[in-house]
């Protein structure tokens, strides 16, 4: 289900297929978070898309980094035609949150 919603979001920031596309929906769509100050996202593409985040949920709703972010973000990357997604760090064992996609 989470994977879903994840694909619904990502279709409705999707200008492009493909990694660049990715990169630009993850942009439009965490942009919108801004008004969150105790939130940052950044991401980098050279031949796979890295992705860093500092994320404020895992303070007020940890069982959405635990579950269910890496079945949204497998969900999201999919309406860009991307389907290899893996988390590589997380809060709050880590400073930042990071994903890698490939094609």
């Amino acid at each position: 289900m989470i994977e879903k919603v994840g694909y619904f979001l990502g279709k409705l920031a999707k200008s492009e297929d493909g990694l660049e596309g990715l990169k630009r929906g993850f942009e439009k769509f965490f942009g919108e978070l801004k008004e969150f100050q105790d939130f940052d996202f950044s991401a980098e593409l050279k031949g796979k898309l890295v992705t860093k985040s500092r994320c404020p949920i895992y303070k007020h709703f940890s069982i959405w980094c635990e579950k269910y972010c890496l079945e949204f973000a497998k969900g999201f990357a999919k309406a860009y035609g991307v389907y290899k997604v893996k988390r590589v760090e997380r809060q709050p064992n880590r400073d930042h949150c990071v994903f890698e996609f490939e094609i």
